[in-house]
């Protein structure tokens, strides 16, 4: 019967006196690799050269063959980790929107002082430079005002851009020169809306201003709009009927925004006693303060909205 097993063939037995043929391949493989591990170890702690230019990978190149199987066990490095982004903050609104500056602490008007009904509003105005006194240091707030002193005062205020579909580029007044100390002033002030020259075609420069001229000025100037009666707006006044009638528009226009100043009396407008340069500043300055340049200050002067009853 055939054996159920067959028996695995025997390799033929080298002679004694050469022995194994395998031992050189042996020991020829175990010389690559010690000079192979002996390479790698001394490339890995060769220091860098100091004057040699790193110019990093965006792929780094992934370790291979012996390399890549020593490193295989290794602790693998976390994700990186990005910080939240940093959002600013707004800034607190006086450096937001910081107001004109001050360029002097306090006015040096050797006739007025804080006792003074207007000194508040003069202060503020005086410390930025937006009203001046005389040569002599006074200020004459009691003074009455001109025309042409009133266009200076706007010009150097205000700065709007001229309706010119409106109103002309130059106008000519045969009482105004063009060498007038005032004549470019009351060109500004004319082409921005604020002054306009009488009926018969004459500015009137040296002409007093009265209070309600100042007021109704103000109004066209700074296009104030009122949608209130004037029997409501003027009930307060006990002079109400001294307010002439291509005034009243204006008028009540200016009161609604807080622009009238009344001095004694709040309950008295005086439209017609000319402005005295006190006057004109305190009304200049609720003027600002209505555009957004300047602060209110508080003044038992300042006229009020009056609401209905």
């Amino acid at each position: 019967m055939p054996p159920l097993f067959r028996p695995l063939p025997r390799w033929p037995q080298a002679s004694s006196t050469h022995g194994p043929r395998w031992r050189p391949l042996v020991t020829a493989g175990l010389g690559a690799i010690a000079t192979g591990l002996t390479l790698l170890l001394w490339t890995s702690k060769r220091p860098v050269d100091a004057g040699a230019t790193l110019i990093p990978a965006t792929n780094p190149v992934q370790p291979r063959g012996l390399k890549a199987l020593l490193r295989r066990n290794q602790f693998k490095p976390s994700a990186l980790t990005v910080p939240p982004p940093v959002i600013p903050q707004p800034l607190p609104p006086q450096q937001a929107w910081p107001e004109l500056p001050r360029v002097q602490a306090q006015p040096s008007f050797n006739d007025l002082d804080t006792s003074y009904w207007a000194w508040p509003l003069l202060a503020d105005l005086a410390q930025r430079n937006l009203v001046a006194g005389f040569p002599d240091g006074t200020f004459r707030p009691g003074a009455a005002m001109t025309r042409a002193e009133f266009a200076a005062q706007l010009a150097q205020l205000f700065d709007f851009p001229p309706d010119r579909s409106l109103r002309p580029a130059v106008v000519n007044y045969p009482d105004l020169a063009p060498n007038h100390w005032a004549y470019k002033s009351v060109q500004k002030t004319v082409t921005m809306g604020f002054l306009s020259g009488h009926s018969e075609g004459t500015f009137l420069p040296d002409q007093t201003v009265s209070r309600i001229q100042v007021i109704v000025a103000l109004a066209d100037g700074l296009t104030l709009k009122s949608s209130r009666a004037a029997t409501e707006a003027l009930a307060p006044y006990v002079d109400r009927d001294q307010v002439p009638i291509w005034a009243i528009r204006q008028l009540v226009a200016a009161i609604d925004a807080g622009l009238v100043v009344n001095y004694p009396d709040i309950n008295t407008l005086a439209p017609n006693r000319p402005a005295s340069r006190a006057e004109v500043a305190a009304m200049l300055h609720r003027s600002l303060v209505y555009t957004g340049s300047l602060q209110a200050i508080s003044s038992p002067y300042i006229v009020e909205r009056a609401e209905p009853l």
